[in-house]
């Protein structure tokens, strides 16, 4: 029951962090423009993760949406990408990549290690953060990490104001060093900072990067039932079209060749 719990809780935290991120940054988000999107926005869930294509046949094929069978591109494993969104499209995940533009089936790629994995494996150790930022106020500079324990920090913010961040969850290592998640601070999203010692760049990597795994959802996806492809419809559109102004044509030549043979 209580690892349940603690599952429970940790999802629910990273859940807050990611609505806290797509609130605050709702207007620097790249929206996919398809009609597939426009369609189901309801159901399309924001993920911001970063990915690498890893399909059965040595590529993954990127569509303009799920399910199209028109204009497809494939790209070679091995490629990082960004994956902004998620949606569960006819009972298959599929992840939507703003670089390409293109819609692709989660299954041909490996999830990239990064802060949601480090709140998964370690659920159970996350705390809510009671501090005052201490140390952060006296510094006014915090070194930024991708997670606590990765061993690279990738870069210093300067001029820190330390009200202009939420700590959302925190970290204590084995060390006694607490760490602060921040969903959310001049446009950087999802960060870690040492709490404990803000400026030290040199912390040894404790945690570092697993390889990159099969994704599993974080959050709940309503399935969106398969439909027809828009070009489909459209030509099935001028066939019924042609083919009926065809009948048109003949029954009228009929009539007007009937009615020529009875003046006659």
């Amino acid at each position: 029951m209580k690892r349940k719990l603690s599952t429970l809780l940790t999802l629910l935290l990273i859940c807050l962090s990611q609505t806290l991120t797509v609130t605050a940054n709702a207007d620097v988000l790249v929206t996919p423009e398809d009609g597939f999107y426009k369609r189901h926005q309801s159901e399309i869930k924001y993920l911001g993760r970063d990915f690498v294509i890893n399909g059965a046949d040595g590529s993954a094929r990127f569509e303009n949406s799920p399910g199209s069978v028109f204009d497809k591109i494939n790209y070679p494993n091995g490629k990082t990408i960004r994956i902004e969104y998620s949606c569960l499209y006819d009972g298959e995940f599929w992840g939507y990549s703003p670089w390409y533009g293109r819609w692709v089936k989660t299954s041909d790629l490996l999830v990239l290690y990064d802060y949601v994995a480090f709140s998964e494996e370690f659920e159970s150790d996350l705390h809510s953060y009671n501090g005052d930022r201490e140390e952060i106020t006296e510094t006014k500079s915090a070194v930024v990490w991708a997670w606590p324990g990765s061993g690279v920090p990738l870069y210093t913010v300067e001029n820190l104001d330390p009200n202009s961040f939420n700590v959302a969850y925190a970290y204590t290592d084995s060390d006694g060093r607490e760490w602060g998640f921040v969903p959310y601070m001049y446009g950087d999203k999802n960060i870690w900072f040492c709490l404990s010692d803000p400026l030290g760049s040199d912390i040894p990597a404790f945690t570092p990067a697993r390889d990159p795994v099969p994704w599993v959802s974080e959050t709940e996806h309503t399935n969106i039932p398969r439909e027809y492809d828009a070009v489909i419809f459209i030509i099935v559109l001028v066939a019924v079209l042609v083919i009926g102004t065809g009948v048109l044509i003949k029954v009228f030549w009929k009539a007007n060749n009937k009615g020529g043979n009875e003046n006659e």
